[in-house]
């Protein structure tokens, strides 16, 4: 590799990095005096006016790198970004920071700027900057433009979303950009890389100025800007690779906003349901704004914005080494994928998506708990049955039947043979047990066992009948085999469709951190008592009527010292009444719920004990009391 094949990289990264590092201080000067200055309010972090549409900087740096790579004499290289894909790019990006700075100076409505969002995607798609095609299928026209211009819309309001935190948006598209541009290096294609490097450069050359204090904001014109670049540079560069390597990359490295961006459509959605069933008035739309994303949040637990922004950088270097690691390993791509996944759910449940999760158990318990018509339900449970009992009969042959990728019986005819006998077998024993005849969300622990039983019963009565005939010891063990599986896979399935009330019952228990849709902070409980008593309190707690407080029950108190330290209904027991003084403070507990039946003079004991402590005392009884039939 010759010297001017080299230099050529450090060359296109230093000039978007230094011409941003130069007019950035100009545009804060100018933007206080033309109107551009960010205020504090309700949803920002900072407590002073800080001038924002930056990111107009940003766009002329990074231009200024597309020239230097495309109007210098560099020798040939190879890459599918030439200087008339710049030269298409140009003017749409123009208008993407136009649009931009029109909302940092005035604020537009947000269906106003999403649709000039529409706009400038669809001109972008017109001009030649398109999908095109996934996993290698080519799309039609309309289903090209129509993912095209959704991807441009997502990545764009991705990033506007996320940049609520300084040096976040900024940096997260650095590090996107180096990620995808690595993921060129391996692919083949250097060329493409310049391209990627003149957009980090771009964003460095900003940080200097955007890191904690920022001392200038990107607005609207840059972080619509940025999530526009990579858009537009992953869809150019995706056509000659795999998905993990066109796309995937891609998908990873901008992992972080598209996720904070799928919570807010979530969380926004289930609060918009909860509002119409409760009849609460005029439901709040997907457009309008919260302090819910995940910047937010991790303020919230006493995180300064440099930390914040430092922990959702790391989140981002990780997604990015993932999906390097899987095109680099492209043989165990799968693996690898499946493996991140599954830490990334875990994550997602136990850390960052407590709100959208509450939300969704509340709409789910709302939908489920109120009363419809028993025919409606009938259907439901009859037609649910036969589909997972189908599902389970192709899914035991599949499993089975597979022998070096290829089946031994094609599914259809496999399923026209055993259907008969797998399927209404275990339908009918199903009907015995009056499985259709049950309130379930009303139901006994027994009777869900009982339905278990009937399915698991109906498989032993068609694997006795199939066994009745078979002809050798090894087609005995088959049949053995084939009914485990679907057994195995069929009770827990038909057990879960009528158990899902109570599943989410249980789930919306578990502590969930921030406010509330109606505002109100959670409080911070504990509950006094670990038997029957207490088991009753904590299933009502996600019905509880809207104008109480929610509560966060943070542990039970027992006066069985054996059983501190263990789970009782799902929650830890934190101590017994002895310590209750010490743990009211150490867990910063706003209410005490007396659940097991104490008498006056215990009760006396208590307020003795939690005198001074500001903490509040509530008894919660359930009362016994004889009516009279005759006055």
């Amino acid at each position: 590799m010759t010297f001017e094949a080299i230099l050529k990289y450090p060359a296109v990264f230093l000039a978007g990095m230094l011409a941003v590092w130069a007019l950035t201080p100009l545009w804060r000067r100018l933007a206080p005096r033309w109107g551009f200055l960010d205020r504090p309010g309700r949803r920002k972090v900072h407590r002073q006016p800080v001038p924002r549409g930056g990111g107009l900087a940003v766009f002329v740096g990074f231009h200024v790198a597309c020239a230097v790579v495309f109007l210098f004499p560099w020798e040939p290289f190879a890459g599918q970004l030439s200087i008339a894909w710049w030269f298409r790019f140009l003017p749409v990006s123009a208008g993407v920071v136009l649009l931009g700075l029109l909302d940092d100076r005035w604020d537009l409505k947000p269906m106003v700027k999403l649709a000039g969002q529409v706009v400038v995607a669809a001109a972008a798609y017109e001009s030649g900057i398109r999908l095109q095609n996934i996993l290698g299928f080519a799309f039609p026209g309309w289903v090209d433009a129509l993912a095209t211009i959704f991807w441009f819309v997502a990545l764009m309001n991705a990033f506007n979303l996320i940049d609520g935190v300084d040096g976040l948006a900024a940096g997260i598209a650095l590090i996107a950009a180096t990620g995808i541009g690595l993921s060129l290096v391996f692919r083949g294609a250097p060329g493409d890389v310049l391209l990627f490097l003149g957009l980090a450069g771009a964003c460095l050359g900003f940080l200097r100025y955007n890191f904690h204090p920022a001392s200038v904001f990107l607005g609207d014109a840059g972080s619509l800007f940025l999530g526009f670049a990579l858009a537009a540079l992953s869809i150019s560069t995706n056509s000659k690779g795999p998905f993990m390597a066109g796309l995937g990359v891609p998908l990873l490295a901008v992992g972080v906003p598209l996720f904070d961006v799928v919570l807010a459509v979530w969380r926004r959605a289930m609060r918009r349901l909860l509002n119409r069933a409760d009849g609460q008035g005029p439901a709040p739309g997907l457009d309008e704004g919260d302090a819910e994303h995940l910047h937010h949040r991790l303020l919230r637990q006493g995180r300064g914005q440099g930390q914040v922004a430092g922990l959702l950088y790391v989140a981002t270097l990780a997604l990015v080494a993932v999906g390097l690691l899987a095109t680099i390993f492209h043989d165990r791509a799968l693996g690898i994928l499946v493996l991140a996944f599954l830490l990334a759910a875990y994550t997602v449940v136990r850390h960052l998506a407590g709100i959208e999760l509450h939300e969704s158990g509340r709409v789910v318990l709302q939908g489920l708990a109120r009363p419809v018509r028993r025919n409606q339900t009938l259907l439901f449970y009859i037609v649910g049955d036969l589909f997972i009992l189908n599902i389970v009969l192709l899914a035991g042959h599949a499993l089975l039947d597979l022998q070096d990728g290829v089946l031994d019986v094609p599914l259809k005819t496999a399923w026209l043979q055993s259907a008969p006998m797998d399927l209404f077998v275990p339908f009918v024993v199903l009907l015995l047990f009056r499985s259709y005849s049950r309130v379930w969300y009303l139901a006994r622990v027994s009777e869900y066992a009982a339905t278990g039983l009937a399915v698991t019963l109906g498989y032993a009565i068609a694997a006795g009948l199939q066994l009745l005939v078979a002809r050798s010891r090894g087609e005995v063990l088959s049949l053995v085999l084939y009914y485990l599986l679907l057994a195995g896979l069929a009770a827990p399935a038909v057990v879960m469709t009528r158990a899902a009330l109570r599943v989410v019952q249980d789930l919306m228990q578990w502590r969930t951190r921030g406010s509330r849709p109606d505002g109100a902070a959670p409080a911070r409980a504990l509950v006094c008592g670990a038997g029957y008593r207490t088991t009753l309190f904590l299933r009502q707690i996600p019905f509880r009527v809207a104008d109480r407080a929610p509560v966060d029950v943070v542990g039970l108190v027992s006066a069985d010292a054996a059983i501190t330290g263990h789970a009782v209904h799902g929650i830890r027991v934190v101590g017994t009444y002895r310590d209750l003084p010490a743990l009211v403070v150490q867990h910063r507990i706003d209410v005490l719920y007396l659940v097991e039946a104490v008498d006056d003079a215990e009760v006396a004991g208590f307020c003795r004990m939690l005198k001074g402590l500001p903490v509040r005392l509530v008894r919660w009884d359930i009362v016994e009391t004889d009516v009279p039939l005759h006055a």
